[in-house]
C-alpha cells in the first residue's frame, strides 16, 4: 500500500499532532550489552534507558565509540559475537500489548518478522549492507516478499514504487542495476527504500548522511522528514552531528562511553544543557557570530579505551568541573532537570547551570 499524504486541518498536517503527543512505541530499560573476548570484557552499552514515541524523532548523539550503533543493533538483536545483551528490557508496544525483544530467540520467526516489519534499519554504509552481486531490484523484492504474500511481479512493482517515492531517478532502470553502479546518494536512497518496503513503525537510521556531500546530506534529511510526515513512522536517528540533531530531532539522548548522560527535548538540550559533556559538544559547534579566526574550543582528551574504563563518572577524566574524590569514585545517579529532562551528573544542584554553552540560536 502506498503511503498516503496526511490530511490537514486548521492546525496543519495531522502528523504534527502525532509527533507532539505520540504514545511510547519502544521502551529501552537498563540495557547492558558487552563483548566477551580473551583480552577482557568490553562494556559497549552500560545501563541505557530511553523511549521512542510514535511519529517522533529521537536523536542519539555522541562521539565515536560511545555505544550508539551497538544500542541500535541490540534493539534488532543483531549484535555480532562475541557480543551479548547481558541484561535489560527492550519493549516493543503494539496492539495494546508489549513484547520484550531481549527474551526472543535472536534467530526465531518472531524477531525476524519484527526486523523490517515493525522496526527497520538504515545502515551507516549502504555499500557494505547491499550485496554487490545482486541487483538493487532483487534485494528490495526479497525484502518485500519476506514481509508480505505478494507475488514476485507484485513485489517488483512495490519495489519500483518505493524507489520512485524516495526520489531515485530512472527508477525502473535502477531496479536492474547493481549497488556499485549507483552513486553514494542513490545507494542511500535505495537503502531507505528497502528499509521502508515493509512499512515499519520505527526506522533506525545509523549515520545516514556519513560520507555524503553536503547537498546530498540535506536531500537525505529532507527525504526522511517527508517520509515521516507521509507515514507517521517514528525515527531513531544516530549521529555525531549536532547540526543534524537540531534540524531533525524532537528528543535527544546524549551518550558517553555506553551511558546516557543526558536526555531532553531538543530545545531544552540546545538552550539549557546541563551535563558538562553536552556543553562541551555544543561549544565545539562553529558559531557564525564568532570573531575572525577564532579557535573552536575542544574537549580535552579522548573517549577512553574500552578496556580502560574510568571509575565513577565515565567523563570525569575530561571534565573541567570534576569533583575530586567523588566524580572519580562514584557513578552519578539520574536527576531531573525539568520536564522530560534527565541528567547523570554529580554537579546537578551544586553549581549553577546557566546554559553558557548555548548555541541553539545558531542551529535553528
Amino acid at each position: 500500500m502506498t503511503p498516503q499524504t496526511p490530511t490537514t486541518d486548521a492546525t496543519g498536517p495531522a502528523t504534527l499532532a502525532t509527533r507532539r503527543d505520540g504514545a511510547p512505541l519502544l521502551s529501552v530499560r537498563d540495557l547492558h550489552t558487552s563483548y566477551f573476548a580473551d583480552e577482557g570484557t568490553v562494556v559497549a552499552v552500560d545501563g541505557v534507558s530511553f523511549e521512542v514515541r510514535e511519529g517522533r524523532t529521537l536523536g542519539i548523539v555522541g562521539e565515536t565509540g560511545c555505544g550508539k550503533s551497538v544500542t541500535a543493533r541490540s534493539i534488532l538483536r543483531i549484535v555480532e559475537p562475541p557480543g551479548k545483551i547481558v541484561q535489560g528490557e527492550i519493549l516493543l508496544h503494539r496492539n495494546g500489548t508489549s513484547v520484550d525483544l531481549v527474551q526472543l530467540p535472536e534467530k526465531g520467526d518472531e524477531i525476524r518478522a519484527i526486523r523490517g516489519g515493525d522496526i527497520a534499519l538504515v545502515f551507516q554504509e549502504p555499500m557494505a549492507a547491499f550485496s554487490p552481486v545482486h541487483t538493487i531490484g532483487d534485494q528490495i523484492v526479497e525484502a518485500v516478499r519476506l514481509h508480505s504474500q505478494l507475488s514476485k511481479q507484485e513485489a517488483r512493482d512495490r519495489a519500483l514504487e518505493w524507489l520512485r517515492l524516495v526520489g531515485v531517478p530512472r527508477a525502473k532502470e535502477r531496479l536492474d542495476e547493481y549497488p556499485w553502479q549507483l552513486s553514494g546518494g542513490l545507494q542511500q536512497r535505495a537503502m531507505i527504500a528497502m528499509a521502508l518496503v515493509g512499512e515499519p513503525r520505527l526506522l533506525i537510521a545509523d549515520e545516514p548522511t556519513t560520507a555524503l556531500d553536503v547537498t546530498t546530506q540535506d536531500q537525505i534529511l529532507v527525504l526522511l522528514r517527508d517520509l515521516q510526515d507521509r507515514t507517521g513512522m517514528a525515527i531513531m536517528l544516530i549521529t555525531h552531528d549536532l547540526g543534524v540533531i537540531a534540524e531533525m530531532a524532537d528528543d535527544v539522548v546524549v551518550m558517553y562511553l555506553g551511558r546516557a548522560v543526558e536526555e531532553a527535548p531538543v530545545d531544552a538540550l540546545f538552550h539549557m544543557p546541563q551535563h558538562p559533556y553536552t556543553k562541551a559538544l555544543l561549544r565545539s559547534i562553529p558559531n557564525i557570530h564568532a570573531g575572525h579566526r577564532t579557535r573552536l574550543p575542544i574537549i580535552a582528551g579522548s573517549v577512553p579505551h574500552p578496556y580502560e574504563r574510568p571509575n565513577g563518572c565515565p567523563f570525569h577524566p575530561r571534565c573541567p568541573d570534576a569533583i575530586p574524590g567523588r566524580c572519580d569514585t562514584e557513578a552519578p545517579e539520574e536527576s531531573q532537570a525539568g520536564d522530560g529532562h534527565r541528567v547523570r551528573c554529580h554537579l546537578m544542584g551544586t553549581v549553577p547551570h546557566d546554559g553558557s554553552a548555548n548555541h541553539g540560536e545558531v542551529m535553528t
